[in-house]
């Protein structure tokens, strides 16, 4: 299941494991504090914008029961997600689509979720002391 480079890493709190390379990306505790104060209704239809390797996906399902969907750019980040959630036995639940944002109403009706989250990188594309990894660079 794990590719070169790739680790599984431990979600303790809710008994989740994740697949994560150093190389591309692992998660931070943005991701962390984001499932964390994200409140899940009963009924919330749920999205994750720019969703990596699927962490906030993970997090959110120990909070709900419902379906979530997620949309990541890089094919290699979407993978690893999807072998995540396989591998948590979640598949029937979560769902990676391997998409640029500007193509989301191809996919996805308008209004049709009720909980949306996103933790996109927060540096300038110019800014000094920012990764240089290529993953990095696609996401800003």
């Amino acid at each position: 299941m794990l590719k070169e480079q790739e680790r599984l890493d431990d979600l303790i709190k809710e008994n989740l494991k994740i697949i994560q390379n150093d190389e591309v990306f692992s998660f931070s505790t943005d991701a962390l504090l984001l499932a964390h104060f994200t409140k899940v209704r009963k009924n919330d239809s749920i999205l994750d914008l720019c969703a990596g390797n699927g962490v906030i996906a993970l997090l959110l399902s120990a909070k709900s029961h419902q379906k979530i969907e997620s949309i990541e750019i890089q094919e290699q980040l979407a993978d690893m997600a999807q072998r995540s959630f396989k591998y948590n036995r979640l598949e029937e639940r979560l769902s990676m689509h391997n998409m640029d944002l500007k193509d989301v109403y191809q996919t996805f009706k308008p209004s049709q979720f009720t909980l949306i989250t996103c933790n996109p990188p927060y540096f300038k594309r110019n800014q000094l002391h920012q990764h240089q990894k290529e993953a990095h660079k696609i996401a800003r």
